[in-house]
């Protein structure tokens, strides 16, 4: 089934795995570039993972994303996400000479079409790029490059952090900043954007909600 034809007013916890965490993998490929989204909640677990999978050769560049307005920010921080990344993958081995930055942008859509600006000039040589960030905000990135740059091979690659994980966002209740209120709101905004075209159109197997 295709996302926009879900109809999400009552989504059991098998439902949200499904359209949130089904067909999540990585396929093991190197790209030149990697794309790492900014949540400044979410900063650490995700930067460690970009600095891990650098240094084992998976790509060449990373691209820092994310600006000071994003939702994320609820201590009203003036420093750009993208700004504490850098710092943070300097400190932990990457050369500064590999790191992009894109500091203005305030959430996915922006992160997406600022990265894209950074890589114009290449863009029509690029047949891959990876992506980090958390595993539930996996496929929202997936679907809007894949709109965008539909013949684009992604590699996808999960910063996991214990809560919002496909192993464990259901363990928690419904209560703000949690995996499972995290989960389910990523859910509903999947079919949201599927239904205005604002991303693929991604099929979901809702018959194998478990896979």
């Amino acid at each position: 089934m295709k996302l926009s034809n879900i109809n999400d007013e009552q989504l059991t916890d098998e439902d949200i795995n499904a359209i949130v965490y089904s067909s999540i993998f990585d396929n093991g490929n190197y790209s030149k570039y990697c794309l790492v989204f900014g949540n400044s909640m979410l900063l650490k677990e995700r930067v460690e993972t970009a600095v891990r999978e650098y240094k084992n050769k998976r790509f060449e560049k990373i691209i820092f994303m994310g600006g000071v307005n994003g939702v994320s920010n609820q201590d009203n921080s003036n420093i750009a996400e993208a700004l504490k990344m850098k710092e943070l993958a300097i400190k932990l081995g990457v050369k500064e000479e590999n790191i992009l930055l894109d500091t203005t942008s305030n959430n996915t859509f922006e992160n997406v079409d600022n990265a894209l600006e950074l890589l114009k000039d290449e863009l029509s040589t690029i047949k891959s790029l990876t992506i980090i960030t958390s595993e539930f905000h996996l496929k929202r990135c997936y679907a809007i490059l894949k709109k965008k740059l539909p013949w684009m091979e992604v590699t996808l690659i999960s910063a996991k952090d214990g809560f919002t994980d496909k192993d464990n966002w259901f363990l928690s209740d419904n209560s703000w900043n949690s995996g499972r209120s995290l989960a389910t709101y990523e859910a509903h905004l999947l079919v949201k954007y599927a239904k205005e075209d604002k991303i693929a159109d991604l099929e979901i197997d809702l018959d194998k909600r478990k896979n």
